[in-house]
């Protein structure tokens, strides 16, 4: 599943298949327009088709004798003369479902829309008089639902247009247009009548749409298959090319690094596009690669110490005043974060460097110094410490040194208490620190700030307490 969305998530198959689908909404779109433009031109092109057909059909109608062809119809030689020219028109126009000829009127007696038959053609021409068709000219009907309302404009002399649906078992769909017959005086005597199939039309254009859609997939086809060869020339291959060398390389001497770049140049790739200077970048990088890594490794010892250097205090060996601040950076990140376990700050400030050093020389303070981190390096030896300033300095206490962090506060107090009461040494050598202790509690502090405050005034307290014993040294 994952290596077959890979494959539909690459250029090779989103470019095509992106051209594809515009192209298919642009195809659609063209249909669809299409389509309705050619139902618009063809249902005006039946009406103009109907004007003519009901033109003919008045002009060879003698509106005197209405009566005449009602009663004697078939039988008489004028009718069929009639029903012979009227043929010979429908037969012109092969999209004419129905020609007729009705009077239409209201019934004085309830008003209703009625239509007498007085011409109706069968579906073809024939000289041998059709029994059921005399028998239904005539014949009075009640007027199609869809006529009704404009009935007035029919007798008035108006030419109407419908679109009739015909509710038999076929349920054909019919464009009908009606054309007053009138007399010499203007008046209303009868309409000349011609229905077109609108499903006959629709499905002219649905061969239509269906014949431009075979072009149009055709296009598409045609269209896919030359931007694939395209696109494969000038974009798929140069980066195929490209990503298959740059998964051979190897990094881990300067020689691969070297190799590296000569199995790129050797592509020689020159497409006057984008994908030339995509290639000149790369391998522009590797050529800085390869001559920068070089001075790199040389430098990489002296980069260690300078490292070294910034992290570690010099004097004790202890952790810097620099890596303590990105330790209690990451330390904040915690807190900020809510993800800070539990730890512990203990401040610790060396007594009497002042007296030592002015009193034996900065050289015996130095010692002094040194002698005081030892000790407290010892106790805390699963745990880091800093070196924060001249005298100041501090260890972050975390898992078992945490845990155990009453302990071990009692043990530096009694080691410290042992070397400052050490007759057997010189007055350098007795080493003293105060101290204090303070721990992260998640329910209030939001500052790795406020537990170092807190260790620092329990120091300074400690420190006071000292004083009143031992006053400045002893």
């Amino acid at each position: 599943m994952k290596k077959l969305l890979k494959k539909y998530m690459t250029l090779k198959f989103r470019i095509p298949a992106i051209i594809m689908l515009s192209l298919l909404i642009l195809g659609a779109s063209i249909i669809g327009i299409s389509f309705k433009r050619y139902e618009d031109l063809n249902v005006e092109k039946h009406i103009k088709m109907a004007e003519g057909i009901t033109n003919l059909m008045a002009d060879r109608f003698d509106v005197d004798k209405v009566d005449f062809y009602i009663e004697n119809n078939y039988s008489s030689e004028e009718y069929m003369e009639l029903l012979k020219d009227y043929y010979t028109i429908k037969d012109s126009y092969l999209d004419v479902e129905y020609m007729y000829i009705y009077r239409f009127y209201r019934d004085e007696s309830d008003g209703v829309a009625k239509g007498q038959v007085i011409v109706d053609l069968d579906e073809e021409y024939t000289e041998e008089v059709p029994q059921d068709s005399i028998d239904w000219i005539g014949d009075v009907y009640n007027v199609d639902p869809a006529l009704v309302d404009d009935l007035d404009q029919i007798i008035a002399g108006k030419e109407c247009i419908w679109e009739i649906v015909k509710p038999d078992s076929e349920e054909r769909r019919l464009l009908s247009y009606i054309r007053p017959i009138l007399d010499g005086d203007g008046n209303y005597v009868c309409s000349a009548c011609v229905d077109f199939s609108l499903d006959a039309m629709y499905g002219k254009g649905v061969r239509f749409i269906i014949e431009l859609l075979t072009v149009i997939a055709v296009v598409i086809i045609a269209v896919i298959a030359m931007v694939n060869i395209l696109l494969a020339a000038i974009l798929f291959q140069p980066l195929k090319k490209m990503t298959g060398c740059i998964k051979a390389f190897k990094f881990d001497t300067d020689k691969d690094r070297y190799d590296n770049l000569s199995s790129m140049e050797g592509l020689n790739i020159h497409l006057g596009n984008e994908i030339d200077e995509l290639y000149d970048a790369l391998v522009l990088s590797l050529k800085d690669s390869a001559y920068y890594m070089q001075n790199f490794n040389r430098a990489k010892g002296e980069i260690k110490e300078i490292s070294k250097t910034a992290y570690k205090d010099a004097l004790t060996g202890v952790g810097s005043k620099t890596a303590y601040n990105n330790t209690m950076e990451e330390l904040q990140r915690g807190i900020d974060q809510q993800t800070a376990a539990d730890f512990a700050i203990v401040m610790i400030d060396v007594n009497n460097l002042k007296y030592v050093n002015d009193t034996f020389g900065h050289e015996h303070g130095d010692e002094y110094i040194k002698g005081c981190s030892r000790i407290f390096c010892k106790i805390f030896k699963r745990s880091p410490v800093f070196r924060i300033g001249g005298d100041e300095f501090v260890v972050l206490l975390k898992d078992e040194d945490y845990a155990d962090r009453h302990l071990l506060m009692d043990q530096m107090e009694e080691a410290f208490h042992k070397a400052y009461h050490d007759d057997s040494v010189p007055e350098y050598s007795r080493y003293s620190a105060s101290f204090g202790i303070s721990e992260f509690d998640r329910t209030r502090d939001e500052k790795v700030e406020t537990v170092f405050e807190r260790a620092d005034a329990e120091m300074y307290e400690y420190k006071k307490e000292f004083k009143k014993i031992y006053g400045r040294y002893r």
